[in-house]
């Protein structure tokens, strides 16, 4: 018998994942997360000190899992001194730390940048995806083979739902993201015109490979920047980098745009990070394409959020307004979960059934789950299908979640859209257990 990962695994290709009765869901959900809590203790150090420090040694319910989450930054728990001194064999000791990856199964010799190490870690048989990285440091979440198919499923299968699309190859393509390189969103969009768009006639931003040392790099001297520690020098030379990026960012949005205007009576595939989806519909508009002026076949991807506030208050309006009546994939999620939570006729947010949601307090210490009605506080989840790495973690979000039925029939429990992030609220946005769980780490690390 499939056991009850399997089980919800199964759920996304037989076309009933949001259709079953809430309390099934919620028992086979118990089961999963007893079987992940079992093998991933036995395979990822930080959980197993974890459990051992708390004393949880089964999981009977979910106010088990709450001291079993990592703080959505224990995947950049790492010192960039080791990075910097290119200590990766150190670097490497730390990601076995918090994955399944094995640290003698990765040949780090000869590494030259953070670059390779990543490589070594996928010629290894891992996917490490990386975060945007804005604060500096990119969190590294562990992807094994089998999390990587899931994931295609998922975009095969639920893309648009709940009027899911047929995985037909009918659409032509643009992808505002690099050719390739460590981030979900990248791959995701790679994979969706593979299945979506037809052959050959997809176009990207830019040929090149996202490279994490620059990424990073960026990040850190934007930082530096803003503390007013950067030299003149050290300025000087990165806004000349960025102002040559810019011109040929600018010049690939424009090829890009005239060959949408060329072709918007056709059924398109446009997937990007919402900076760029805004610049587009910017340049479209200014070439007098009204708002709902695409093909109603066209499907079209964004995400990532309003970091840093690059974007107006209202771009989320002004996307719905230029893309009424195409097929845009409306849902709420992050790297560190697989999928994400689509948008039902209502506009709530359903949880996928194999992540078990968890709303906690603002420290992120008591579990404020409710049988019914809608509950507010820090976003936490378990997310049972992933292999690669433990799937409990607390985000950084406040949510509004509702335990109760939907408005649209289906059973919850279902996420209210007015999500903010605790870190534009005012105040700490601490974590109790960060502290600890990244002392665990150091002393791993460097023991």
């Amino acid at each position: 018998m499939a056991s009850a990962r399997e089980q919800i695994r199964a759920l996304v290709v037989s076309g009933d994942t949001f259709d079953k009765p809430a309390k099934e869901v919620r028992e086979l959900q118990l089961e999963a997360a007893r079987e992940a809590f079992h093998s991933h203790r036995e395979r990822i150090p930080l959980l197993r000190t974890r459990a051992e420090e708390t004393g949880v040694h089964e999981i009977t319910g979910p106010e088990d899992l709450v001291p079993m989450l990592f703080s959505h930054t224990s995947y950049k728990s790492y010192p960039v001194s080791l990075i910097a001194g290119g200590r990766w064999d150190r670097l490497l000791r730390w990601y076995s730390t918090v994955s399944v990856v094995e640290a003698d199964d990765v040949d780090v010799d000869g590494v030259r940048d953070i670059d390779e190490w990543t490589e070594r870690i996928t010629a290894a048989g891992h996917r490490p995806y990386i975060t945007s990285g804005t604060s500096g440091k990119v969190s590294f979440l562990n992807c094994d083979a089998s999390d990587l198919k899931f994931l295609h499923d998922i975009l095969e299968h639920l893309t648009c739902w709940p009027d899911p699309l047929p995985p037909k190859p009918t659409r032509r393509g643009y992808l505002l993201a690099p050719a390739s390189g460590p981030m979900r969103s990248i791959d995701g969009f790679r994979w969706h015109a593979e299945v979506f768009a037809r052959p050959g006639e997809t176009q990207l931003l830019t040929e090149d490979t996202l490279r994490v040392s620059e990424l990073m790099s960026s990040a850190l001297l934007r930082r530096r920047m803003a503390e007013g520690t950067a030299t003149p020098q050290e300025i000087s030379a990165f806004e000349t980098a960025s102002e040559a990026r810019e011109e040929e960012l600018g010049a690939a949005v424009t090829r890009i745009v005239d060959d949408i205007v060329a072709h918007r009576d056709e059924p398109l595939l446009i997937a990007g990070m919402n900076n760029q989806q805004f610049t587009v519909i910017q340049a479209l508009r200014a070439r007098g394409i009204p708002d709902g002026g695409l093909h109603p076949d066209t499907l079209v991807l964004s995400g990532g959020g309003n970091k840093g506030r690059a974007l107006p208050d209202d771009y989320q309006q002004q996307f719905a307004a230029f893309y009424q009546g195409v097929r845009r994939v409306r849902s709420y999620g992050m790297t560190e979960l697989q999928g994400s939570c689509p948008a039902c006729e209502k506009g709530k947010y359903h949880v996928p059934p194999w992540v078990i949601p968890l709303v906690l307090d603002r420290k992120g210490e008591t579990l404020l789950n409710a049988e019914q009605g809608v509950v507010e506080g820090r976003f936490a989840f378990l997310d049972v299908s992933l292999e690669g790495r433990w799937g409990g973690l607390i985000t950084g979000d406040r949510v509004r979640l509702d335990f109760s039925s939907c408005d649209c029939g289906r059973s919850g429990p279902v996420i209210l859209p007015d999500i903010q992030r605790y870190g534009d609220l005012g105040g700490d946005d601490k974590i109790t257990c960060a502290a600890t769980l990244d002392s665990y780490v150091r002393g791993m690390i460097h023991g």
